[in-house]
């Protein structure tokens, strides 16, 4: 039942279209068979301009009466189905818009800017125990392809990400993966693994990492961030 209520609530516009020029269909029938009963003579063209008048008007009442049930589950029954049940937008993640740092169109280095302090990455997160990078760990040399295992199962979870930013002034996050599946460490995913980043596409530095999981409600506790060291 949840189902048929999202989906007409969903799809209301096109519902409501549809039946509405139905119901002009059938009411424009209706005058015809009406019409035609007027004019008509004899009991047998009397008799089937009443049964045409019957049927059109049976279907106008359909029409009319399903944009009244549209509009009363619409505003009022839709609604009040709890959060959960609604699907929650995921980001669509794609590494190959991943830029390539470390030149400019023609080749040139980008200008240096003054770095971020490592120090001040926040890991206050990843004490949470649902929502935390289990490896690599904080402040660890990695090279290649990187693979982040942890957990990501918080109550009412709707999704995860996994973020990077290369410690500049003006950057900002880029996603690495999502997902609207639950990862933990016992039961929900054996491999744990939250994703995979190619390091290769950005230069050797340092940066930091963050794990962000959200519930059906749009609420995050606060980010799992830890700090890497890409070396060539």
């Amino acid at each position: 039942m949840e189902e048929v209520l999202l989906f007409i609530e969903a799809n209301q516009r096109w519902i409501s279209l549809i039946l509405g020029l139905l119901g002009l269909v059938y009411f424009g029938s209706v005058l015809r068979a009406y019409n035609s009963l007027r004019a008509a003579i004899y009991g047998l063209e009397r008799e089937r301009s009443l049964s045409k008048l019957r049927r059109s008007g049976g279907m106008l009442a359909l029409a009319v009466t399903g944009i009244v049930v549209v509009f009363i589950l619409t505003t009022f029954t839709s609604p009040a189905l709890p959060a959960s049940l609604r699907p929650t937008a995921i980001p669509t993640v794609s590494l190959l818009a991943t830029p390539i740092l470390g030149q400019g169109e023609e080749g040139t280095a980008f200008a240096t800017a003054t770095p971020i302090d490592p120090d001040s990455i926040d890991g206050t997160g990843c004490a949470n125990l649902n929502a935390r990078i289990i490896s690599p760990e904080n402040g660890e040399r990695v090279q290649g392809e990187v693979h982040f295992r942890g957990t990501a199962n918080i109550p009412g979870f709707a999704f995860y990400k996994l973020e990077y930013h290369d410690l500049k002034p003006s950057s900002t996050w880029l996603a690495i993966s999502a997902s609207n599946q639950p990862v933990c460490e016992q039961g929900c995913d054996e491999t744990i693994k939250l994703g995979t980043w190619d390091t290769s596409l950005v230069r050797p530095g340092q940066y930091a990492v963050q794990l962000v999981v959200t519930d059906t409600l749009g609420n995050a506790p606060f980010p799992c961030q830890i700090r890497l060291q890409i070396v060539p």
